[in-house]
Formats: C-alpha cells, structure tokens, sequence
C-alpha cells in the first residue's frame, strides 16, 4: 500500500513517517510542502492520505478538495492529524469527508489499530471496483452463489457485539428485513434523479443500519456508496451502488433464513 504523509513540522512528520513504516507491506511517501504532495498525487494514485491541519498555503481540508477532485482520488481514505485540542476541527475533517482523525502527538497502538482500519478500507475498495468491472452475466451469477455459501454475516461475531443478547439480535434483524428495502429503493430513486445530496441522506442511513452487524464487506461497500456521494462522484457513485446493492441484499437473505430466538415483548403497548 502506497500512503502519503503531509505536514510541514518536520518533527511530526518524522515521527509519524517511521511509526506508519513499521506497518507491513506500507510504502511510505512524505512530504512538508502540500503543494508538492498534490504534484505528485496527479500521475500517482496514494492508498492512504495522512496530512494535518494547519499548514501554509493549503490547509488539510482544502489539501484533500483538491486531491479528491483529481480522477479516482474521490474514495481515497484520509486521516487527518493535528496538535489542536479544538473539537471544532475534528467536526470539520469528519463533515468534510475523512474518514478518521488523530490528535499528536500520537500512541503507535493507537495509530496501527487506526491505519489498519484504513487499509483494510482501502483494499475492500480495490476489491469491489475490481468485481464491478469484472462481474456480469455468469459470472456474476457464480458470485452470488459464492457469497451465498460463504456467508456475508458472522453470527457469532454480531452476538458478541450485542452481549450475546438473541433476542436483541432477532429484533435488529426484522427491523433490518422491514426497512432495509426501501432504503434500497429510495437510494436507486435518488441516482436515477442524480440526486447526490439525497443519495447521501440515503447511504449514511443505510450505514447505520448494517453497522450492528459483523458483515465487513457489506459495511464496506455501503460506506463506499456514502463516499462517492459526499464527494459528488456520480460515476463511481453509480458502481459502488451496483455492488452495494447486491451485498446488501445477500445479508437480507442470510438474515431472512436465519433461525433466531423470539423477539421479546416490547416495553411499551
């Protein structure tokens, strides 16, 4: 993987570029001058972005406008770093599209459970561009079948996120069975409209929907579809969605055949 660090306080920089390199089968690419970085990035396709905040010229946020307006940068998962205990910063990274934000100075624990995170994005986002473009017809058919056998879901890792509480499990999956479906269906509303904004509102609900399970690729591609359209990338919108849609619909199917304890009885009539 090939990450790209930029902070112009050589120190951090430093620091941060050694600890990133300890991280297996990382290549790592520093910088102190964000308009270098953005030169390199245009014939270069970074896996990961780590830049800080405050910096001469560009800051972080407007550093990452204008790699992500640059052709298949828009999904590239960024980290924003800074030694500002100011909240309004972090809200700021998070509203304007990265995907994680450390304050320095920074814990290697902390950082490698955090990067791992964001490779681990990165290559299910390589996987599912790969399959958009190489799944149709039988072959896509093959894939189902795949998926269907293997599982998407792991049971018994979802019950352990829920306290190993069955019931709890049995409720979330009806309510994910009843709505899940129309989220579906108002999200392929909103591209057919090219309603990038709605198709957003759309994603991110889709998100929290699936995010009570352990269903890692399908978590991944729906937060891909958020991604591209935060980013008003209709194009990449429109493949994360084709493979988006046929994840989530394999785990409402997984979901729909699962055997599950009764719901208990809800609190209030």
């Amino acid at each position: 993987m090939e990450i790209i660090i930029v902070d112009d306080e050589l120190v951090s920089l430093t620091v941060l570029k050694q600890l990133v390199a300890k991280l297996p089968d990382c290549s790592v690419r520093a910088f102190t001058d964000p308009t270098a970085a953005l030169a390199w990035c245009r014939p270069n396709v970074p896996d990961v972005v780590i830049v800080d905040y405050m910096m001469p010229v560009l800051n972080g946020i407007e550093f990452t406008r204008r790699l992500c307006a640059l052709e298949g940068r828009a999904a590239t998962p960024l980290m924003m770093v800074s030694a500002s205990a100011d909240r309004t910063i972090r809200h700021s990274a998070l509203q304007n599209g990265f995907n994680d934000f450390m304050n320095k100075p920074f814990e290697f624990t902390e950082l490698q459970s955090r990067m791992n995170h964001m490779l681990f994005l990165r290559s299910s986002q390589k996987q599912l561009v790969n399959r958009a473009f190489l799944l149709s017809g039988d072959q896509a058919t093959a894939f189902d079948a795949q998926q269907t056998s293997s599982g998407l879901l792991n049971v018994e890792m979802t019950l352990t996120r829920l306290a190993g509480d069955e019931a709890l499990l049995a409720e979330v999956a009806q309510i994910f069975l009843r709505t899940v479906p129309q989220i579906l269906a108002s999200l392929n509303a909103a591209l057919a409209s090219n309603d990038l904004e709605h198709a957003y509102a759309e994603a991110h609900s889709l998100k929290g929907a699936v995010a009570p399970f352990e269903a890692p690729e399908v978590f991944n591609a729906v937060v891909s579809v958020e991604t591209q359209a935060r980013n008003k990338n209709t194009a990449g919108l429109a493949t994360a969605f084709a493979m988006a849609e046929r994840l989530v619909e394999g785990l409402l199917d997984e979901l729909s055949q699962m055997p599950m304890r009764p719901m208990r009885p809800a609190p209030y009539a």
